[in-house]
């Protein structure tokens, strides 16, 4: 299309999987994302009444897909925080065209649907469907103004959504999301009952004054395979969290995540005794949130477990992954990762004895509503070609007896062109120093080009290391 998008394959009349060739515009699109995950609160309904009194702002909550509608540089398309784009000639652009320069709204990309409430699940089918995909049911909903012409909206966000009804003039495929006023737990508790209880939204969106922004939903019950466990280090009777594992329809389990809530101290005693005789040997090693290694197990329980949410990605825009799993004569072994979709506040809630670990009673396919369209298409990690290393430094330094290193990787995917989950380029900053009560630290960030990978790998360089560091290997 031009210099500032490349690539792509074909959707309708348009492209979708293009790639954005500005990184500093990608990381404008990243850093909101960023910034706003870290403002969201999980709200379950059972805690409305717990909002404080005072003026909310309410929106819909749509089942779809943080996207952002951008015009730049006399050029008009959908851009998602790690850079690919969609655009091209499709009917969710007719009405926005004469967009200022410069602009970014961020909002929710979904697809329309009749008879139900859309899921995102609906916009990756839609996604995939190439030459013929149906482009008319590609809807993006704006909720929030990022840039206005260039510069960065700070005003007030009654203001920003103003701005937006007036810049986009509403069509069937582009519209701002409404946000109405309330006073009281009890009006959001009325709102909730019309619009998500009775099936007509997802959730709700609740932004205080303060700056918090809760996000209310109902909860979400999985069944799912325990296939770990580990021990409270101070009550080596009690069962401290279980991993949990989903199958997929070829046999494999894929890791869902890890729930620590498993209720009273005599629950997880009795837990405790019903793991350990399930314990099997393993080739994987998977750790804790607090280091330790979780002891893996024959997959013979069923646990249903409620959480607030699933989260298909992580706050700075990358992928969610989690490993997948055989179990074979060895034990546990690992085939590599697969995009996923993360529990949020997950609480154990019973095991089920009435179920079995197969593909029907743990299977995948419950988590899949939660993936996103960039997940569509997804290939084993065996099918695709392997990733080029293009820079690698390490410094070290003594500090109070304490060792710190610090070490930046810069790599090729290779799979962009491939598997649309993947990036072009990733930039990786590991920061490791024993006297911390954080010892490890980690940043990853993500470019389209070799170019702006490097800038931000100088950037990176020139931040972290100052006088004292000393370049032990390239």
């Amino acid at each position: 299309m031009s210099k500032l998008i490349t690539g792509g394959k074909a959707l309708g009349a348009g492209l979708c999987d293009a790639m954005l060739n500005d990184a500093a515009l990608v990381d404008v699109l990243a850093a909101y994302r960023r910034r706003v995950a870290g403002n969201y609160r999980a709200l379950p309904p059972s805690e409305i009444d717990a909002l404080p009194p005072g003026r909310m702002l309410v929106s819909t909550k749509l089942d779809g897909e943080l996207w952002f509608l951008v015009s730049w540089d006399q050029q008009t398309f959908l851009a998602s925080s790690r850079g690919i784009v969609i655009a091209g000639d499709l009917p969710i652009f007719q009405q926005v065209k004469s967009l200022p320069d410069r602009t970014v709204i961020a909002g929710e990309l979904h697809a329309r649907v009749e008879g139900r409430r859309a899921r995102v699940g609906d916009l990756a089918a839609v996604m995939a469907g190439g030459k013929k995909a149906k482009v008319q049911d590609v809807c993006f909903a704006a909720f929030d103004l990022v840039q206005d012409s260039g510069n960065v909206a700070t005003v007030a966000y009654e203001t920003r959504q103003a701005r937006m009804i007036e810049m986009l003039t509403r069509s069937a495929n582009c519209s701002v999301i409404p946000t109405e006023s309330l006073n009281t737990a009890a009006q959001v508790r009325a709102r909730f009952d019309a619009t998500v209880t009775s099936g007509e939204a997802e959730g709700l969106i609740i932004r205080l004054d303060s700056g918090l922004i809760y996000k209310l939903k109902p909860s979400v019950s999985i069944d799912a395979a325990i296939i770990a466990y580990t021990v409270k280090s101070d009550q080596a009777d009690m069962a401290r969290s279980i991993l949990l594992g989903l199958m997929h329809e070829d046999g494999q389990f894929q890791v869902l995540g890890r729930c620590g809530n498993l209720g009273t101290d005599d629950e997880r005693k009795a837990l405790l005794v019903t793991l350990k005789k399930l314990n099997i040997a393993s080739a994987v090693r998977y750790a804790s949130e607090s280091g330790s290694l979780y002891t893996f197990i024959r997959p013979e329980l069923v646990a249903e477990v409620r959480m607030n949410d699933l989260q298909s990605d992580r706050s700075d825009g990358t992928v969610a992954t989690s490993m997948m799993l055989s179990l074979g004569k060895a034990g546990w072994e690992i085939h590599g990762m697969r995009q996923s979709a993360s529990p949020i506040h997950p609480v154990l809630e019973r095991l089920r004895s009435d179920k079995k670990v197969d593909t029907t009673d743990v299977r995948f396919s419950q988590v899949a509503d939660y993936l996103p369209s960039e997940a569509a298409g997804v290939k084993p990690a065996a099918s695709l070609p392997s990733s080029t290393v293009l820079r690698r430094e390490v410094w070290s330094k003594e500090a109070k007896g304490q060792a710190a290193v610090r070490k930046l990787v810069v790599w090729k995917t290779n799979k962009e062109t491939v598997d649309r989950m993947f990036p072009a380029y990733v930039i990786h900053w590991t920061d490791y120093s024993g006297g911390r009560a954080s010892p490890l630290d980690r940043e990853v960030r993500l470019a389209p080009d070799e170019a702006g990978a490097m800038k931000i790998a100088d950037l990176m360089v020139e931040e972290n290391i100052k006088k004292g560091w000393n370049k032990v290997s390239t």
